[in-house]
């Protein structure tokens, strides 16, 4: 009975051994695909964080060039207002000062 319990034992040791083997050998697997699947997500998550950058900078670049487009329309607006209303000013002004020089200084048609 001794050598069978003796040769009992060491069977149970050999699977016991060839389990914790099968076990070890599935958990560095798990740990491998674990990792790979860490990877995949993280390459993903950079790679939509991008896009939405580009997106929103994007948007933000077409909403800036709109305002600097409506922005010059209306200094374009304001300076033809300016110059109709000014101009006939400008034309009143630039008479006054020419007979102002010419009754002080004289013509050269003279």
């Amino acid at each position: 009975m001794a050598a069978n319990l003796a040769e009992e034992i060491k069977e149970v040791e050999a699977r016991s051994k060839e389990i914790v083997k099968d076990a070890k050998n599935e958990a560095a697997r798990m740990l491998s695909d674990a990792h790979n699947d860490a990877e995949r997500r993280i390459k993903e998550a950079k790679q939509k964080a991008f896009r939405l950058f580009k997106e929103n900078t994007a948007s933000v670049e077409r909403e800036a060039e709109e305002k600097a487009k409506q922005s010059v329309e209306a200094g374009h607006k304001k300076s033809e207002q300016l110059a109709k209303q000014y101009g006939q000013k400008v034309n009143g002004a630039a008479q006054w000062i020419s007979e102002e020089v010419i009754s002080r200084y004289g013509s050269d048609e003279n």
